[in-house]
């Protein structure tokens, strides 16, 4: 007989405490601060978009811009089951390819 595979734990409730409050700013996720921002004090969020956002962006099926997401071909982030793209990661990311 094989032996069973116990199923992978499940995050608790202080790892989700913990993610939200994590600073992605290396990932590009972070507000961004330009150097007027600084000056009158205000922060202006970075636009986040969804797959089927990033997907007329790039001109490509939703079903192609996600594999390539799970292979970590393009720029994305993984949030529950959704992914969720950065407009100017996307934009950097076709300009250098």
């Amino acid at each position: 007989m094989s032996e069973l595979k116990k199923p992978p734990e499940r995050a608790s409730l202080e790892d989700a405490e913990r993610y939200s409050r994590a600073d992605f700013s290396g990932n590009g996720f972070a507000q961004n601060v330009s150097q007027g921002a600084r000056e009158s004090h205000s922060i202006t969020p970075e636009k986040v978009l969804n797959l089927q956002e990033a997907a007329a962006i790039l001109r490509c099926h939703p079903k192609t811009l996600r594999l390539m997401a799970k292979a970590q071909k393009i720029p994305a982030r993984r949030v529950g089951r959704l992914w969720r793209f950065s407009e100017d990661r996307l934009r950097d990311w076709m300009e250098a390819s």
